[in-house]
């Protein structure tokens, strides 16, 4: 009698049980090993993740110029590449964002807001680390903002650069002589080269010659202190002016000008006593050569 062996079944299960061990023997027999996360690591390897500090966080006014210093080391290598990224709030633009050490101005706002900027740095071997810091933006105080609009509109424009004026004058001594103050003698009263500054500095195109231009103009206006006959020429007056750039008269207006400078009495009945005599209508025919 011959013996017949039964059928033995292997529950599914069980395949796929010996199938994973028999992967598993495989790959560590290839050189790898398996991690928490099911994931191959490679177990040649034993570089460290390097070291990362953005900084320490902030509270910053809106406008502001900020300046972050971020740094990172590796103990067992270098660190061959830095960049910051921004992470969350109103955009920035960041200067030179693959460096350790960054700079950019704060965003505008009239509420208190969060910006979060992260620094990744890179060893070596290719290993990363991150670091992250949270700069809180204040509005400003109305004192401060008033602060700053004054401080803006003093550097605004070409003048500011070139331009030195005398200090401001006290307004009864400005209007105490027919000379007033002039406090750099140069033959301007102080008054009036603020003022000069003030309606030119802002204009598109002023340059140094321009400023100077109109300088002489009100030179040519002002009566000296005793009136000398045919001192001041409205024809020379009137010519000098033409030749400002047309943006500049429309914003100082001859007229304009004359009441600037003689805006006492005493002025206006000195520089009458002493004006050249004109015609009532000048042309631009009487400032071409002869």
């Amino acid at each position: 009698m011959f013996y017949k062996p039964s059928k033995v079944a292997i529950f599914p299960q069980v395949i796929k049980s010996l199938a994973v061990t028999a992967m598993l023997g495989a790959l560590t027999a290839c050189g790898a090993s398996s991690g928490d996360n099911g994931e191959p690591l490679l177990t040649n390897s034993n570089n460290k993740l390097p070291s990362v500090n953005a900084g320490p966080d902030q509270t910053v006014k809106v406008q502001s110029n900020i300046t972050l210093s971020g740094s990172g080391s590796d103990s067992d290598g270098s660190i061959v590449s830095y960049q910051w990224t921004q992470t969350s709030g109103k955009t920035v633009s960041i200067e030179n964002p693959n460096r350790p050490d960054i700079s950019f101005r704060a965003p505008k706002g009239i509420t208190e807001q969060q910006i979060t900027l992260q620094l990744t740095v890179t060893d070596n071997e290719g290993a990363t680390n991150t670091d992250s810091l949270i700069i809180t933006v204040v509005p400003m105080t109305p004192e401060e903002a008033g602060l700053a609009l004054r401080k803006a509109l003093k550097n605004a424009g070409y003048l500011a650069k070139v331009v030195t004026l005398p200090p401001k004058p006290d307004r009864e001594l400005a209007i105490v002589t027919v000379e007033g103050i002039d406090t750099n003698n140069n033959g301007t009263r102080d008054d009036l080269e603020h003022i000069t500054y003030q309606g030119l500095n802002m204009l598109k195109g002023v340059n140094l010659d321009t400023y100077n231009h109109m300088i002489s103009i009100i030179n040519m206006i002002q009566p000296p202190a005793k009136a000398v006959e045919n001192s001041i020429s409205k024809i020379a007056i009137y010519c000098s002016y033409q030749s400002l750039p047309e943006n500049v008269k429309e914003k100082m207006p001859l007229r304009f000008v004359y009441m600037l400078v003689l805006n006492t009495q005493p002025r206006k009945t000195a520089h009458a006593r002493s004006v050249m005599s004109a015609p009532r209508d000048l042309g631009p025919e009487l400032c071409e050569p002869v």
